[in-house]
């Protein structure tokens, strides 16, 4: 175990700390001469600035207080073309999350971690309903016409109890809110062009107010750019949002949202570590462009490297105002997804439905704010692992890898509760949520194509060659309870503390690669007397108790908002070696602490300059050794995988007349991709550069805009994204995404 020293980690501290108060000494000049306020009415926070403003503190509509932060249109901008078709590469501008992308729209995936934890891990909400999936595990970030949306937000920590967040959020919680339609009649239209043939065009139809009191939007999109390493095509992407409004006299609203996205991709090759030390060399290399006639080379052809992905959301919003102040609101969904990988000799698959509803009541009694409710979802989340043969001419079908029938639908149960009240200046907000998920139970078959056992999935429930009681599940249930509470102090109108805690969670995941691994182990297991059901009891639910302390402070020039987190994240579930067994497969072994601080600071030197300074340093460390039986791989102290230390964010908007010129900057330190802090991978910075030069009240548009976004201008060789390991075993890398230069025309009508 390595140690550091302790004065490093006190200094961290401190520096956070001394920039906390002299924060606070420096309200002094302007306290002095500001009229005492009756303790009786409450101290608003004055508005953080009167220029562009980049990201904003936001709450969920019922809170009292300011939990998270929300990047806003002009933040949006600022992400670059990635954000796009990326909910999460819109909050890369944030201190403390890591966002890395595989190409210049984000489509095909995004590498994320906050505070150190994966993206996975974080709970994701459109208007409070959850977003998510499995195989993989966690948010989909990829649905959504960013120009669809009013704003994002981000609680690194706790989180408001109202929000749905699907598989769990350990990792942080965000929050969508819809673009409503426009009061009048709109359009906006967005054309955009690049290298490697990237073309993206977005439309989007208002409305306006029709004499039914109805408004409504509809907008379309298609995207699509070549690899740029390796043959191949990212896309196309097919998208539809559209959205309608109505109201029915004063105090009831019916409003729904349709969303649609349709896209297929060729994957990236990943490098080994050996390619990733010679990422010079090795920058550009990929899955092979030819088939071979060779077994063992065609494997890699990156036409059996694809994926397919269809989803489609229905939300309905009704809410209505039973007295001024007290609002009862429902809000239906329903979700599906159809998603197939191939990856290799295999077919992983994954068809989804969700359905459910959130009621909840928004109110005031006695000076408290009151807010509860009822999330419930039913879902039957089909999973499958089709086999195929590599041959010498061509893909093959083979059997299956993992052939399962869900046994009925799994669902969710979660009430919450919510009390918020101001006591002059001192504000304090409680609240409690009730988590409870349901696995179904499911049957397992045994299929070969030699048996007979037909390669379609319905097919093959019907004909295959018996049930395989060594991978069948009985039903499983995980339940938590999550309790938060936030604390705020206004001192004047220009500075408020702040202090937040809340126990986050994530449900159980790997089922599949579980499954598999036991499948391929079988001999061994049932010799230890293990079955599959054995190790599942053993799993528990992972939890995360996050605390922040910090404040925000703001002048004319200037706003501060230095924040310190602390986390202990219990009961992780890694991929270690058990003794028994003689093989590596997920058990709940770890723990970690999370500790750090994070600065969002916003300097105005003149009236047409915005400049961000947005650093962060984080510790992720393994609070023990991975233990089982006499077998111990020494992690204790270390720092988690793929997880920097330092981030550094900065950059400035200078706007010259109708010229817009936004330069940024991005630094991620040293990384390992392994717990045991074996195969470091060096730091690195990027620089990006946005132009645009706006025509107000052109011709027939309200603005006409052009604009040039280059990324990674200087063209820097690094290390991406790395598909990091637990426990010392299997990491993979990628390359990051090369200069890019997207040109844009953006009409508003």
């Amino acid at each position: 175990m390595r140690q550091r020293p302790l004065m490093h980690r006190r200094g961290i501290i401190f520096a956070i700390a001394a920039i906390i108060l002299l924060s606070i000494a420096l309200v002094g000049p302007a306290a002095a001469g500001e009229t005492a306020t009756n303790s009786d009415n409450p101290v608003t926070l004055a508005p953080m600035t009167v220029r562009q403003t980049l990201a904003t503190p936001t709450r969920q509509e019922g809170d009292l207080l300011y939990t998270g932060t929300e990047v806003t249109a002009d933040g949006m901008e600022l992400a670059g073309p990635g954000a796009v078709s990326s909910a999460f590469a819109t909050l890369d501008i944030l201190p403390g999350i890591n966002v890395e992308l595989q190409d210049p729209f984000g489509i095909s995936g995004t590498n994320v971690r906050i505070r150190g934890v994966s993206s996975s891990k974080t709970g994701m909400s459109v208007e409070g309903l959850p977003n998510y999936g499995i195989m993989g595990i966690g948010p989909r970030d990829y649905l959504y016409d960013m120009e669809n949306m009013e704003s994002i937000g981000l609680y690194k920590g706790a989180a408001p109890p109202g929000l749905g967040t699907g598989d769990g959020n350990t990792a942080g919680t965000v929050a969508l809110r819809w673009r409503r339609p426009t009061e009048g009649f709109g359009a906006i239209l967005r054309q955009q062009i690049g290298n490697y043939d990237a073309r993206r065009s977005f439309v989007r139809l208002d409305s306006g107010r029709l004499p039914t009191g109805t408004t409504g939007f509809l907008s379309c999109s298609y995207s699509e750019v070549d690899k740029w390493r390796g043959a191949g095509d990212l896309g196309p992407r097919d998208h539809v949002t559209a959205g309608l409004t109505q109201s029915l006299g004063e105090r009831f609203k019916l409003e729904m949202f349709y969303n649609y996205n349709d896209m297929e991709s060729d994957n990236f090759d990943s490098l080994s570590y050996a390619e990733a030390k010679d990422i010079k060399r090795t920058y550009g290399r990929d899955y092979n462009e030819h088939l071979t006639g060779d077994p063992a080379v065609d494997v890699d052809y990156y036409g059996y490297h694809r994926g397919d992905y269809e989803n489609t959301e229905f939300m309905t919003i009704a809410s209505f105002t039973a007295a001024p102040g007290h609002v009862l609101s429902v809000k239906p969904y329903y979700s599906s997804e159809d998603k197939s990988n191939l990856d290799g000799a295999a077919d992983k698959v994954t068809d989804l439905e969700r359905l459910g509803a959130v009621g909840e009541y928004r109110g005031e009694f006695a000076g408290c704010h009151i807010s509860a409710g009822y999330w419930y979802e039913s879902h039957d989340l089909e999973k499958y692992v089709r086999a195929n043969q590599i041959t010498a001419t061509g893909r093959t079908y083979k059997g299956w890898k993992y052939l399962t029938e869900n046994d009925g639908n799994g669902d969710i149960h979660s009430p919450w509760l919510q009390v918020g009240r101001r006591f002059g200046k001192f504000s304090v907000q409680a609240g409690i949520k009730y988590f409870s998920y349901t696995e179904p139970g499911s049957t397992a078959y045994k299929g070969s194509a030699a048996g007979g056992t037909p390669s379609s999935y319905n097919d093959a429930l019907d004909n295959n060659l018996g049930e395989d009681a060594d991978l069948s599940l009985d039903e499983m249930t995980y339940d938590e309870w999550l309790p938060s509470l936030a604390l705020g102090f206004q001192l004047t109108p220009r500075l408020e503390l702040y202090a937040n805690y809340g126990r986050t969670y994530m449900r159980p995941y790997a089922y599949v690669p579980l499954a598999n691994t036991y499948a391929g182990n079988r001999a061994a297991f049932k010799a230890a007397g293990m079955t599959l059901q054995d190790i599942f009891d053993e799993w528990e639910m992972e939890t995360s108790d996050n605390f922040d302390i910090g404040c925000r402070y703001h002048r004319k020039r200037f706003n501060i908002i230095p924040t310190i987190f602390y986390a202990k994240h219990h009961d992780l579930l890694v991929n270690a070696f058990d003794p028994r067994v003689g093989v590596n497969y997920d058990q709940n072994l770890g723990d970690a602490t999370a500790w750090g601080a994070e600065l969002e600071l916003n300097l105005y030197p003149t009236e047409n300059i915005v400049v961000f300074f947005n650093p962060s340093y984080t510790r992720l460390e393994f609070d023990d050794d991975f233990t089982r039986g006499d077998t111990v791989v020494h992690v204790e102290g270390n720092q988690y995988p793929d997880t920097p230390e330092m981030l550094v964010k900065a950059g400035m908007i200078w706007t010259i007349g109708n010229l817009e010129v936004a330069p940024t900057v991005k630094y991620v330190g040293r990384r390992y991709s392994t717990a045991r802090e074996t195969e470091p991978i060096s730091s690195y910075a990027t620089a990006d550069l946005g132009v645009r030069y706006t025509l107000p009240k052109f011709a027939w548009c309200k603005d006409l805009a052009v604009g040039l976004d280059v990324t990674n201008l200087f063209d820097k060789k690094y290390v991406g994204p790395i598909s990091a390991s637990d426990d010392g075993d299997g990491a993979s890398y990628n390359p990051g995404t090369p200069f890019s230069a997207i040109a844009s025309l953006h009409a508003k009508f």
